[in-house]
């Protein structure tokens, strides 16, 4: 994407009486008997540059001379994938957050998956399935929180302890890599799928205030309301204009 875009977010939001289909990267909750659903579908309208491919520094031998570039990954649709869905509102009494683990691998040169999201209080294990060293280095805005060397097949394990979007990089001369986790205090959150939807499920009835965040597209507000046994729909656009 060039530099002189400007970026306009567009969003629709309905609810609609269908049921539950599966898309995206989703959190867990406890059962609640009367959830409803979030659905959607994130786009890009306008001229848009697909990302070209990052250069490889060191360890050609296995990496080759170049790595695809997933900082924008949009289908001939324009759905966008990675992009991360959380949903604010009523905190239902009797509610208990499942933390789920999360896993990072360092697979034939990238961090995978590029983009996860998870509840504060969360692990994530460090994994390096590459026969080369790697290390995992999150940053906090640009505090460190943790910074570990990962020869081949060794296994870590990291608490997130904080919300925020945890940036991630390999420094051993590994420029091209870098991942992110978003870290919330929120059970309901997605990851946008390849084709660029998400579910939200077992979410409590209430009006909730939706944040979708993309690491190159940037960060949009929206409002849904959700009632109990229903779905509610949101297909969100990024506009994009040369100036």
């Amino acid at each position: 994407m060039n530099h002189g875009s400007a970026l306009i977010a567009g969003l629709l939001a309905v609810v609609l009486p269908y049921g539950f289909f599966e898309a995206g990267a989703a959190g867990e909750t406890a059962p609640f008997k009367s959830g409803g659903t979030i659905v959607g579908k994130v786009r890009v309208e306008g001229h848009f540059d697909r990302p070209p491919p990052l250069k490889v520094y060191k360890n050609r031998e296995f990496c080759g001379a170049q790595v695809p570039n997933e900082s924008l990954l949009i289908t001939r649709d324009g759905g966008v994938q990675n992009v991360v869905i959380t949903a604010r509102g009523s905190r239902h009494e009797g509610m208990k957050n499942q933390a789920k683990e999360l896993v990072l691998d360092n697979r034939n040169c990238a961090f995978v998956p590029r983009v996860q999201a998870g509840l504060i209080g969360s692990e994530v294990l460090l994994l390096n399935g590459d026969p080369i060293l790697h290390n995992v280095h999150a940053r906090l805005g640009t505090e460190t929180l943790f910074n570990v060397g990962l020869p081949k097949w060794r296994r870590v394990k990291k608490r997130l302890a904080r919300e925020g979007i945890i940036t991630i990089d390999c420094d051993v001369l590994h420029t091209w890599m870098r991942a992110y986790i978003v870290v919330t205090p929120s059970p309901h959150f997605a990851v946008t799928d390849k084709k660029g939807e998400f579910v939200i499920g077992n979410v409590p009835p209430a009006t909730y205030e939706i944040e979708a965040w993309h690491e190159t597209l940037g960060t949009r507000p929206f409002r849904v309301t959700v009632d109990a046994g229903s779905t509610a729909r949101v297909d969100f656009s990024y506009r994009l204009s040369h100036k």
